[in-house]
């Protein structure tokens, strides 16, 4: 299997390791990455993130994002709008 452009054997082993992680600890590393990033960097940070995600799945995909998966994705977003205000409705009428 081939998992972000690297080869990846999903192995009994390997899937109980990644669901034992200690995600605290990752989030908390990932916290304090973007910390210092926007403190040093400014918004500039989040901006070269987008650049570099853009980057990465052009590398993928050269064609990407093609006009069909771009309708797929403004579908997704709209049928979630649609679900979030639903549920936000059902609160509010508690």
């Amino acid at each position: 299997m081939i998992a972000c452009g690297m080869p990846v054997e999903l192995t009994r082993e390997a899937l109980l390791a990644f669901r034992h992680r200690r995600w605290d600890l990752v989030r908390a590393a990932k916290e304090a990455y973007w910390a210092e990033e926007t403190r040093t960097r400014g918004p500039v940070a989040g901006f070269a993130a987008g650049e570099a995600m853009w980057q990465h799945a052009r590398a993928l995909d050269p064609a990407w994002p093609s006009d069909a998966s771009r309708q797929a994705d403004l579908e997704h977003h709209v049928e979630m709008c649609a679900r979030l205000r639903r549920i936000a409705d059902g609160l509010a009428r508690r």
